[in-house]
């Protein structure tokens, strides 16, 4: 897992090469909504590109995690089916379930039952590398290609392509920081229960950083969004007193936030010191959305392979996981 996280810049250039090189071509009308359907390290790019798109695309887009897909798809939905291994087995229920509502359906995937399904019906799709049998470390191929896929509907225009390389340059600029500064989260989230933080803008880094403690490190944490907790998980923080001394929050900024939600982070951050045992701050780099998001993922990935070290578990194994899709499969 280290190697797949050190080497994260270098499949951001690789996914910027497949997109180039992709023959997609579109047949359909102009699209009135986006669906992207995906299931964990697959489809938390979708939530990402929610973020990102909601000032440039035009039409709604959602992010569809489950068996079924809402009652508003239809024939001007452009539905974006996005799987490692091509058999999850909700996006393929999702898939075929857009295919009956007669959706423009299109596909990120590495091969499986997704591919064979784009081929023999000739629908769109842009395959990605499987050699690494880790889904979650390829967030990169499958977040870009989904964002060709959108530019290729003509919904998305090309400044993501400036966006992505500028990333690129960031991430391999600051790479020795990122990992110091990564160790240091770590130690600081070593048997705590790690609180993480953020604005609405970035919701969906944080709930990366979340799987990724979950699968890498085997260890709970927490997600809220500002200003929405400011509302009512504020007030929680009183009890259990032995589970707050426990926590180690992390508010995570970014130049995103709408100020009034800065206001709400650092007046709340008075009642976390408190409580927690630790609370910590990380600002994100870069000029543009997708340079701090990046960076954050690039940072979180490293905390959650240093945490995974210091629990003295192997980050590249998920065996819960495992066993659950084993007994599925036999009902």
């Amino acid at each position: 897992m280290k190697q797949l996280v050190e080497g994260f810049a270098q499949q951001l250039r690789d996914a910027m090469d497949i997109g180039e090189k992709a023959t997609v071509t579109f047949s359909g009308p102009k699209y009135n909504n986006v669906v992207i359907s995906g299931m964990g390290g697959s489809g938390i790019g979708g939530n990402i590109i929610q973020s990102y798109v909601a000032d440039k695309v035009s039409v709604p887009v959602i992010v569809n995690k489950g068996y079924t897909v809402p009652a508003f798809v239809g024939p001007d939905t452009l539905f974006i089916a996005s799987s490692f291994s091509g058999n999850t087995e909700e996006t393929l229920a999702a898939v075929r379930a857009a295919m009956r509502s007669d959706a423009s359906v299109c596909f990120v995937t590495s091969g499986g039952e997704l591919l064979r399904i784009a081929q023999e019906n000739s629908m769109p799709y842009i395959a990605i590398p499987g050699e690494s049998q880790q889904p979650r470390a390829c967030l990169g191929y499958s977040l870009v290609q989904m964002l060709y896929l959108l530019h290729h509907a003509e919904l998305l225009d090309d400044t993501f392509k400036t966006e992505v390389r500028q990333s690129i340059n960031l991430l391999e600029e600051l790479s020795g920081s990122i990992k110091v500064q990564a160790s240091a989260l770590a130690n600081a989230f070593h048997n705590k229960l790690p609180m993480l933080y953020v604005s609405d803008a970035m919701e969906p880094v944080a709930v990366r950083f979340q799987q990724q403690i979950s699968q890498n490190a085997k260890q709970l944490s927490h997600v809220n969004v500002f200003p929405e907790m400011s509302h009512n998980e504020i007030e929680g923080w009183q009890h259990p007193e032995n589970l707050y001394a426990q926590a180690a929050v992390l508010l995570i900024k970014t130049s995103y936030d709408h100020p009034r939600v800065r206001l709400r982070m650092d007046l709340t951050k008075k009642v976390f010191e408190r409580k927690a045992q630790d609370v910590l701050e990380m600002e994100a780099r870069g000029a543009t959305f997708l340079e701090q998001a990046f960076h954050l993922i690039h940072m979180f990935d490293w905390v959650s392979v240093y945490l995974a070290e210091l629990n003295n578990v192997d980050p590249n194994t998920i065996d819960n996981i495992d066993n659950l899709k084993g007994e599925l499969s036999k009902k």
